[in-house]
């Protein structure tokens, strides 16, 4: 655990239960006997009736010291507070100190037994030369390529050449080494394994994963009911945690036919044992079927990217013990990513106010209620941990699927800035383990399990419900956000997305949960928060009317440049490559967007026209009442639903061109008159555009059409039956 940083203290609290409040206090923490250095923290007030919570209460017990130890000492925190030099309180708490080689078990931080599998020992180096002898000897190439080839067939075959490589160091299985703890077990390291040519089957198993990670296959150890063994990837890939406790997660890649993961019985390979590798698999295998006895597994290279650590190799010299600690950067000497410019960034002069414009703006919400300018984090909204939002949103576009999975349980949320949390720093642990599982179409929440699945659930639920009930998606990944300031003597930063990708969760099956895709629609600019920027803060940002395209949908890391580009000025704007996945409403915005970008073509429409330019713009006929006995003969008309008078009056009107708004109370006949006016212009070879606010007024007109035979004439445009290659 030193080792690996888990802290001896996490936090400590002290309560004033006083009602008048203390000031200048030390805290003092120190050890008996003396481990390390004393720490003392100065806190100015503590309130009445309050809890001070300190954290980051970091000690260095020297690790020399620590691998040295052969056997359990018990140890005193001593903790210590003091006023004006003169003490207060004064506790004491117990902790045991392990020795170097005992693991603590499956109770406490079982992820701590991949410290034990130690790639870096130099022993190691002879067993693979001479495993290479057998992977030449059976497939021509005596290289170890872990994943390169692709190939499963491959990696199990690297598998076996160490397993025939260990198998004739006749190791011989004996008891673990005198514990007298009441949990965990001492393990047996390489060097100690090769050297008194002794181990169990734990020390097996994490001796021979210590082999697979020192050629780059990632090991699993697995423990069942005393006993254990060792796993290995035959694909380049991990679990989404360091420890899972269901077997069906290995069972089911271990199918034939799937082929993802192989399991070794390790003590097969011990002396006196004459069984192939295959069998040692079949062996291995006999074990995960009787799951009431599995207890879990531990996944090295997941664990990894949790910063845990091999253990430092202990080398005896003639100046005593020394360690040797694991290189953990491997510098690949890659060339630098090329530096990319663009001048897409325009600035517009303001545009006159036209009856146009106040349209637009009235459509727009610009205030702070709308979550395309203000995000937070909801109930109708779930951040996710991002890294590459440009490779993310490629993957999306080429119609990849993603698993959406909770935050892994080794670590702690990142900090939150008004409501959203803070993109993650190139330091933090975990940013390894979220670029892998990225390559493998995962992406991780800040939620967990329990809150991840209520925020989909409810996600999934308010996507679909819109879809049914008006026919429009209002669920969208939202790509980068705007940090933004509303003045500048503002504290409280507020946060717009900048690219909206249209997506729908899917509920795969029970055990693999929802995954979101692209609903192959395009992708989105925020268009109310450039208008935002250029009404409030005379932002004009050009170059984004048409997205910029790369290889797979839009070039995400170009847009974020335009906008960094048109905010240089504004102090404190930033913009963070973030994602959030929300429901966002777009039903004013779609009719501003057809406004804005159509205009032209409205104003063919004399009515649109007349509403522009504040006059009428035709000439309006001083009788325009119609006869229809005199002016329509039967075979003029279509009306295959039947009329009365009245009805059949508007369906001559429309035949004719004529605008007109049609009124009536529920149950009068406006949907079958509607019915037959669309007939009507089919019998006379026109095309018809059906507009309604809500699906259910088109699903009725819809349905009567289908009854009368004109199904085959309809199609869907907006509707989650719809998609983008129909339409085109």
């Amino acid at each position: 655990m030193q080792q690996n940083h888990v802290p001896i203290i996490k936090n400590i609290h002290i309560i004033n239960e006083d009602d008048e409040s203390i000031d200048d206090i030390k805290i003092t923490l120190s050890f008996v006997p003396n481990l390390t250095d004393k720490i003392e923290r100065y806190i100015d007030t503590i309130s009445g009736k309050t809890t001070l919570e300190i954290r980051d209460m970091e000690f260095s017990v020297s690790s020399k010291y620590l691998s040295e130890l052969t056997e359990r000492i018990l140890c005193e925190i001593v903790v210590s507070i003091s006023k004006n030099d003169e003490s207060v309180l004064i506790n004491k708490y117990p902790i045991e100190i392990l020795p170097f080689d005992q693991w603590a078990g499956v109770v406490i931080l079982p992820e701590m037994l991949s410290a034990f599998v130690t790639p870096n020992c130099p022993a190691i180096a002879t067993i693979i030369h001479r495993a290479s002898y057998f992977l030449e000897k059976w497939t021509g190439s005596p290289s170890f390529d872990e994943y390169q080839s692709r190939t499963p067939d491959r990696v199990k075959k690297q598998m076996a050449a160490i397993y025939e490589a260990i198998a004739e160091l006749n190791i011989v299985y004996c008891t673990p080494p005198a514990s007298y703890e009441l949990s965990g077990q001492r393990i047996r390291l390489c060097e100690t394994i090769l050297s008194t040519k002794l181990g169990t089957c734990l020390d097996m198993a994490v001796f021979y994963a210590s082999c697979l990670e020192f050629v780059g296959i990632n090991p699993l150890i697995v423990i069942v009911q005393g006993h254990a063994f060792t796993g290995g990837w035959l694909v380049d890939d991990t679990f989404a945690d360091s420890v899972n406790d269901d077997v069906s997660l290995l069972t089911k890649r271990l199918a034939n036919g799937i082929n993802e993961i192989a399991v070794v019985e390790t003590t097969c390979m011990n002396a006196g044992k004459n069984m192939s590798f295959d069998l040692a698999m079949v062996a291995a295998e006999d074990h995960l079927n009787d799951y009431m006895k599995f207890v879990l597994s531990v996944d090295i290279k997941r664990c990894r990217f949790a910063s845990i650590r091999p253990l430092p190799q202990r080398i005896v010299g003639t100046d005593g013990l020394k360690l040797i600690e694991p290189v953990s950067i491997v510098r690949n000497n890659d060339t630098p990513e090329a530096i990319f410019q663009d001048d897409r960034v325009m600035d517009f002069s303001k545009a006159n106010v036209t009856k146009q414009k106040l349209w637009e703006r009235k459509l727009l919400d610009l205030t702070l209620r709308n979550n395309l300018l203000n995000i937070r984090l909801t109930k109708s909204t779930l951040q996710l941990i991002s890294v590459n939002i440009n490779l993310l949103e490629d993957a999306l576009a080429d119609g990849h699927e993603f698993v959406v999975l909770p935050k892994p349980a080794d670590w702690d949320n990142g900090f939150m800035d008004s409501g959203i949390y803070h993109a993650l720093h190139q330091t933090d642990p975990i940013i390894d383990l979220v670029k892998q599982e990225l390559t493998q179409k995962r992406l991780r929440s800040y939620l967990t399990e329990t809150e991840l699945n209520y925020s989909l659930i409810g996600l999934y639920r308010s996507s679909r419900s819109s879809m049914e009930e008006n026919g429009a998606n209002t669920l969208y990944l939202a790509l980068g956000l705007l940090k933004w300031y509303e003045t500048q003597a503002s504290e409280r930063p507020r946060y717009a997305p900048i690219l909206l990708l249209p997506v729908e969760i899917v509920r795969k099956s029970a055990s693999k949960g929802y995954v979101i895709r692209s609903r192959e629609e395009e992708i989105m600019m925020n268009i109310t928060l450039l208008e935002m920027l250029r009404q409030d803060f005379g932002v004009n940002i050009g170059g984004l009317e048409i997205l910029p395209k790369d290889d797979s949908g839009v070039d995400v890391k170009l847009v974020f440049n335009i906008i960094r580009k048109g905010i240089m000025n504004q102090k404190r704007w930033n913009v963070e490559e973030q994602a959030i996945l929300g429901i966002f409403s777009f039903s004013k915005f779609i009719m501003w967007n057809d406004i804005h970008n159509n205009a032209a073509k409205l104003c063919k429409n004399k009515i649109v026209k007349s509403l522009v330019s504040g006059m009428i713009e035709w000439e309006v006929p001083e009788d325009c009442a119609i006869n229809l006995d005199k002016d329509f003969k039967p075979s003029d008309v279509a009306l295959p639903i039947s009329a009365d008078s009245f009805q059949m009056e508007a369906v001559c009107h429309a035949a004719k061109g004529k605008s007109f708004i049609l009124h009536g109370p529920p149950g009068t006949g406006k949907s079958q008159t509607i019915t037959n006016i669309i007939a009507d212009a089919l019998y006379h070879g026109k095309k018809v555009l059906f507009v309604a606010e809500k699906m259910a007024a088109l699903s009725v007109v819809q349905k009567r059409l289908s009854d009368i035979g004109l199904a085959p004439f309809c199609l869907e445009l907006h509707s989650n039956k719809s998609k983008k290659n129909v339409r085109a």
